[in-house]
Formats: C-alpha cells, sequence, structure tokens
C-alpha cells in the first residue's frame, strides 16, 4: 500500500473499532474525553483500550477547554502522544499547556474562508505541533459531519504539519485530497454505523482507499 498522507481516525471508543484502527495501520487513534460527545470515552476505559497500544499508532488525546487537573489525568493514565485541543483555546493557552504537560499539542480550528486561512492560522503555527484544518460549528466542536469549502486550501502550504478534517468519508476523500493535497487526515463521523459508534470494515475500508490513492 502507498503512503501519501497519514491517518487520524477520531472517536474510538470501543474494542472492536480500536483493534480495526490498529490492524489495519492508522497513524493516529484518537480519543475524545469530552463528556458533550457520543464520542466519549472514560479515562479508566480508555487505559484498557491502549493496553497493547502499537508504536505505529499515536495516541491522542482530545478534549474540550480542559483544566489543568483533567489534563493532568490523561496525562498520567493514558500517556498520549499528543493533547489535542479542539475547544476554544487561544495561542497562550496552546502555549502553556504544551510547555506545563510537556506534550505535543494538536489544535483544531474551524475554517470558513480565505481570510481564516491567512490570519487565524499564523499564531498558531510557532506554538503547536500540528494543526487541524475543521469546518466550523457551533454544535460539536469536531465529529459533526459538516464539510467546508476544500477550495480555500488549494495550494495551501503552512510552517507545521496540518490535517484535513470535517465531513470527509469513504465516498469523497478522492475529492477531498485531490484539491488539498494534505500531509494528514482526520476522520470521525464519516466511519460510524451510528452516531458515536464506529463500523470496524469501513475503518478498514476507508483506509485500503487511501493508502491505493
Amino acid at each position: 500500500m502507498k503512503k501519501l498522507f497519514e491517518i487520524k481516525v477520531c472517536g474510538i471508543n470501543d474494542q472492536i473499532s480500536m483493534d480495526a484502527a490498529i490492524n489495519n495501520s492508522v497513524d493516529y487513534i484518537g480519543l475524545v474525553f469530552y463528556k458533550e460527545s457520543p464520542r466519549n470515552i472514560s479515562i479508566s476505559d480508555a487505559k484498557i483500550l491502549i493496553r497493547n497500544r502499537p508504536e505505529i499508532s499515536k495516541i491522542v488525546a482530545l478534549t474540550v477547554n480542559p483544566s489543568d487537573n483533567f489534563l493532568l489525568e490523561i496525562k498520567k493514565n493514558i500517556k498520549p502522544d499528543f493533547i489535542q485541543l479542539h475547544g476554544e483555546e487561544g495561542p497562550n493557552r496552546c502555549k502553556d499547556i504544551r510547555e506545563r504537560f510537556n506534550i505535543p499539542i494538536i489544535k483544531g480550528i474551524g475554517i470558513e474562508n480565505d481570510m481564516n486561512i491567512k490570519y487565524l492560522i499564523k499564531p498558531y503555527e510557532e506554538i503547536c505541533d500540528i494543526l487541524i484544518l475543521d469546518a466550523p460549528s457551533k454544535e460539536l466542536p469536531g465529529g459533526n459531519g459538516k464539510k467546508f469549502d476544500w477550495e480555500i486550501l488549494k495550494n495551501h502550504k503552512q510552517k507545521k504539519k496540518w490535517m484535513l478534517a470535517g465531513g470527509l468519508n469513504i465516498n469523497n476523500i478522492t475529492e477531498a485530497i485531490d484539491i488539498t493535497r494534505p500531509p494528514a487526515i482526520d476522520i470521525s463521523s464519516g466511519l460510524e454505523k451510528d452516531k458515536g459508534t464506529k463500523d470496524p470494515q469501513l475503518i478498514k475500508d476507508f483506509v485500503f482507499k487511501c493508502r491505493n490513492l
């Protein structure tokens, strides 16, 4: 299989989908620690899922406006490779968390137009390790299955690695890659059979398609 870009599967919350992600060698496995999300997982359940964590798949702990105490619990129990901040965390808060906990930071940013690309991303580039460019939402901060105008990312270049997110699925991934040429992609609801429940066969089929584009 070719590997033109990295794949992050977010919202893993059961053993079957965890095994599917691991067996298909996804690059990042996202665990959602946010009670308002249908993909939320407790720290105790997450500890069980990561018992056989492979080196090839990095563990990402997704949080939304987390407190330091909550992040400390995640670090102690999960030992994630990345902390994903998907709320209203500004550049200074991202920097504080990165320095305080000594964990690389992924920051999710909602993209609406060219101006967002020019001005919204820049303050985070020197601070965060990876940026996720997602569809903006007033509902859940991510995992809503909504896409944005990928054309605004055509020929997009930035200093740090970035991931394309927002409404990706097995039917539109070819178009998304052709337009944006991202170094990585982040998918969640597009791999679900029911809201909050991943489909292991769809994970397998999606990864296979991505590796054979």
